[in-house]
């Protein structure tokens, strides 16, 4: 899409949340690659971004807007400092108490067969367990099998050998099983927010959130609830109150995102995957989901396994963490202690 623009040699080129979605060792290739182009072809170019660190890598002068209006102009580092002037951390309380297991993998193993390289082991005797009210991250580089593990952990995927079982109850029930006493059984009570989330282009947010997904309720109640998981997905009261009239495509892509979230938390699953939920957030929009789904898990007794490369969030969220190379989990641990392991090509995605 990029060369596409460049190859008209324009003279200014808008660039609108040009990595937005990409890992960093992507993104400081792009980057580079949108100031090269500026440089050799004498061009203007116009960055808009809600990350701070691609204004201040590629921007001479910055503009910060705030509900339509400039609020500060100036140098990147003066306007990135009048982003974050209002945002503090939030202390975080001991950590919780963890449940009995909710979650045992056994020698998970997901094969493809390619045309080009033949047996394909997407995910390889994984071995893991999740407890209940456990923040529970996966990690790992392009083509490790987070995804597919993922969706091996949701039902979507069968496996090709091995168990996933899964505690609905007293009783454990073994994903890998189809019908309705196993899988089928299960499934209701497991959340899966995609990596390539999608909302119904010709309804309004609330019925996103109610009548398109199989949700009936009284309409005052479905805008209570509706209201109630919008804020536990990161936004103020107000905001969720003003949305709900308004479809997908009038909301920024942040937005958008954290309604397929509150799509996600309006069912009030037991177990909630996470695939790079923070992907089109910006750094204040991510400590607000993060504090949402640290109330979840407190509030609601809700367990998260969070999919990731973003290594700060994963740091600051994450309970436990494991490592993927290569459709095998190499090590688990402490969030601390994976991070420690994780090498620079961990990092790529």
């Amino acid at each position: 899409m990029l060369a596409r623009q460049l190859a008209k040699n324009p003279a200014m080129l808008f660039a609108d949340e040009p990595t937005g979605t990409l890992d960093p060792e992507t993104a400081r290739l792009v980057h580079g690659m949108l100031i090269d182009a500026t440089k050799k072809n004498m061009m203007g170019m116009v960055v808009t971004s809600h990350f701070s660190q691609v204004i201040e890598d590629m921007a001479n002068r910055a503009i910060l807007l705030v509900d339509g209006e400039i609020a500060s102009i100036g140098s990147p580092r003066t306007v990135i400092k009048a982003f974050a002037r209002d945002f503090h951390e939030i202390d975080e309380a001991a950590p919780p108490q963890l449940g009995e297991k909710i979650l045992s993998a056994r020698d998970v193993t997901k094969r493809y067969i390619s045309v080009d390289r033949g047996v394909v082991k997407a995910v390889n005797m994984v071995t893991f367990d999740v407890a209940k009210k456990e923040i529970f991250g996966i990690i790992g580089k392009s083509g490790a099998g987070k995804t597919t593990l993922s969706r091996i952990i949701a039902g979507i995927i069968e496996p090709t050998s091995g168990e996933m079982n899964v505690r609905i109850g007293d009783d454990w029930v073994d994903m890998t099983k189809p019908g309705i006493e196993e899988r089928g059984r299960a499934k209701e009570y497991i959340g899966l927010l995609h990596q390539e989330y999608d909302l119904f282009p010709h309804r309004n947010v609330l019925d996103n959130l109610t009548d398109s997904i199989g949700l009936e309720f009284p309409k005052e109640l479905a805008r209570r609830k509706a209201v109630v998981t919008l804020m536990m997905a990161g936004f103020t009261k107000e905001k969720a109150t003003e949305i709900l009239n308004r479809l997908p495509g009038e909301l920024s892509d942040g937005e958008r995102h954290r309604v397929a979230l509150a799509q996600v938390l309006i069912r009030e699953p037991r177990l909630v995957i996470l695939d790079e939920p923070t992907g089109t957030m910006d750094s204040i929009t991510k400590q607000d989901v993060k504090h949402s789904i640290l109330h979840a898990r407190d509030e609601m007794d809700e367990t998260f396994i969070v999919v990731s490369h973003d290594m700060d969030f994963v740091r600051d969220i994450c309970d436990r963490l494991a490592l993927m190379r290569g459709g095998k989990i190499v090590q688990t641990g402490t969030t601390a202690e994976i991070l420690a392991a994780v090498t620079e090509d961990d990092r790529k995605d």
